[in-house]
């Protein structure tokens, strides 16, 4: 809960300041004066006009979408994809599974293998041209 930007635990340690300095009799008459300036501030134009501003802020993206036409354009969207047919309705043409998961058969030629050194060469290779 918060009233003017200053929340629950703000509030209490206000009061708890207030007690301390005012005392219980004068801090009676402090609340009922902070009461009567809060609530002629609320009924005040400034305060009315500060509402009516922000809940027109919070309306302005809405109503700038309206204006620029993209409800329409948002409706046209969603009516698209209504009309998309689901993953399982076109029928499959290929089968992977029967290619994919069936047993690999031995080639019938072995692969070519590269000769590879055993032990490293003492000397580098000639390279032709040199």
């Amino acid at each position: 809960m918060e009233i003017l930007g200053v929340g629950l635990p703000e509030m209490g340690m206000i009061v708890l300041v207030a007690l301390i300095l005012l005392g219980p009799k004068d801090m009676i008459a402090a609340g009922k004066t902070i009461g009567k300036v809060l609530r002629k501030f609320y009924m005040s134009g400034v305060w009315q006009s500060m509402r009516r501003t922000g809940e027109e802020l919070q309306q302005l993206p809405t109503k700038l979408m309206r204006e620029a036409g993209l409800d329409e354009l948002q409706n046209q969207v969603q009516d698209l994809n209504k009309n998309i047919r689901p993953p399982g309705y076109y029928p499959k043409s290929f089968n992977e599974s029967a290619v994919f998961n069936q047993k690999t058969q031995a080639p019938a030629t072995p692969p070519v293998q590269s000769p590879l050194p055993t032990e490293p060469a003492s000397q580098p290779p000639e390279v032709p041209g040199t």
